[in-house]
């Protein structure tokens, strides 16, 4: 693990985490809440693909699918394999389509049942819209990555639960009939609680979700960030019919170890 990035994430960590206890002196609730998605995005720019941006808008598809959810907080688009449509020359804010978008991000100042349910029910949504394709094309591509960030939680802290943000949200996923080992939601970093993923167990193929093994706020904001850049590495690549591990690039996570422990979802 190199020091000098875990260093330096951390400390982009801790900004972010006093920058957003700034914006609590913002009276206006909309407002306040764009600041903080804009937090989420400079804290992720430095560490992304340089043909990967951070966009906020809506997401289209090749057979034009209804959504319920049009305005998606902060999308990861690749813009090497789609343009998007933006409402302006220098705006982030406009039309992405399906093909181009890796991954999205929900952020949430406070973490609730309903918000959580919300964010699965979206996720969903994604899950479901379709890839504009060749005739020919054979190839595998998961589709969009869900993350979740909150930065804090009404979870109080008289619950000794460390894995209950983890609980709540597989039981809202459930409730909603997704596999919580689907995929679907990909990743939950709730600041001060805890920051969960997706991952494979020792066998090499199994899923399982796994917590990140520290307390610390700013760890777990800078492992966030470190999977969130390898996924879009990963991704460009593979929407490119390229194969990963044949190929130097990497995300900034793979500088850093990984601290993960496996988490047994039906003990939750």
């Amino acid at each position: 693990m190199n020091g000098y990035i875990l260093d330096k994430l951390r400390a982009d960590s801790s900004h972010l985490l006093q920058l957003s206890s700034n914006e609590e002196k913002v009276q206006h609730t909309g407002l306040r809440g764009r600041l903080r998605e804009l937090l989420i995005d400079n804290i992720l720019t430095p560490w992304l693909p340089p043909y990967v941006l951070c966009g906020t808008g809506t997401i289209i598809e090749a057979e034009n699918l209804a959504r319920e959810s049009t305005q998606d907080d902060i999308i990861l688009f690749d813009k090497t394999l789609a343009p998007p449509i933006l409402g302006a020359g220098n705006s982030k804010e406009g039309v992405f389509l399906f093909n181009s978008v890796l991954a999205r991000i929900e952020v949430k100042s406070t973490v609730t049942r309903e918000a959580m349910k919300d964010f699965a029910k979206t996720s969903l949504e994604i899950s479901k819209l379709k890839f504009a394709i060749r005739n020919n094309f054979n190839g595998k591509i998961f589709g969009t990555f869900n993350f979740f960030f909150a930065f804090k939680s009404d979870n109080g802290l008289a619950n000794k639960n460390q894995n209950f943000e983890l609980k709540r949200l597989v039981e809202v996923m459930n409730e909603l009939g997704i596999d919580p080992l689907s995929g679907i939601v990909s990743m939950i970093c709730i600041v001060g609680k805890g920051f969960w993923k997706i991952g494979v167990k020792e066998d090499g193929q199994a899923r399982t979700w796994q917590k990140l093994d520290s307390d610390d706020a700013s760890d777990q904001i800078t492992w966030f960030v470190g999977c969130i850049s390898n996924s879009c590495f990963q991704e460009h690549m593979n929407r490119q019919g390229r194969n990963p591990d044949n190929s130097l690039e990497s995300g900034i996570g793979m500088y850093l170890d990984h601290p993960f422990t496996d988490v047994d979802i039906k003990t939750l």
